[in-house]
C-alpha cells in the first residue's frame, strides 16, 4: 500500500502552489512569502525522511500534477541505480509504475527491472511532460507498465 506520507505530503504541496498562486493574482506579497515559507518547511520535511523517500516523492508528486496514476519514469536511468531505485519504489508502497523512456538502452533498463523482481504487464497511454500547443492538455505517451512484486 502507498505510504501515506507520499499522498499527505503531495496534497500539503497543492494546497501550498495554489495559495502561492491565489496571493500572486490578488498581488498579495505577504500571502506569497507565507506560500513561499510553507514551501521551504514542506521540502526539508520531505527532505528530513530520506534521500530514497525524497526520489520517490518528487516521482509521485510530477505524476499527480499531470494526472498519471502511476509513477512513470521516462529519464534515462543508469544500469547500477535500478535496484535502489526499485527497493525505494517497494519501501514507499508503490506496486505500479510506468516506464516510457525513450533512450536507445530502454529494453536493457527494462531487462534490469524484470531481474529485480519488477512484472512487465503490457503497454498504457500516459500524460507526457509538456503539454500540447495552444492547450492546456498533457501530450500523451507511451510506455511500460510494471508491476513491482
Amino acid at each position: 500500500m502507498i505510504n501515506n506520507h507520499l499522498i499527505m505530503d503531495a496534497m500539503a504541496m497543492k494546497q501550498i502552489k495554489a495559495r502561492y498562486d491565489e496571493a500572486k493574482a490578488q498581488g498579495n506579497t505577504a500571502g506569497m512569502e507565507a506560500a513561499r515559507e510553507s514551501y521551504r518547511k514542506l521540502s526539508e520535511r520531505i527532505e528530513g525522511r530520506g534521500e530514497s523517500y525524497t526520489k520517490v516523492y518528487r516521482l509521485y508528486e510530477e505524476a499527480v500534477e499531470r494526472g498519471n496514476e502511476y509513477i512513470d519514469l521516462r529519464d534515462v536511468i543508469w544500469d547500477k541505480d535500478v535496484e535502489g531505485l526499485i527497493s525505494s519504489l517497494r519501501e514507499n508502497g508503490i506496486e505500479h509504475f510506468t516506464f516510457s523512456s525513450t533512450w536507445s538502452d530502454a529494453v536493457e533498463t527494462a531487462w534490469l527491472f524484470a531481474q529485480n523482481g519488477c512484472v512487465l504487464e503490457g503497454l498504457v497511454e500516459i500524460n507526457g511532460p509538456c503539454k500540447g500547443i495552444c492547450t492546456d492538455e498533457y501530450e500523451k505517451v507511451h510506455g511500460y507498465l510494471f508491476a513491482i512484486r
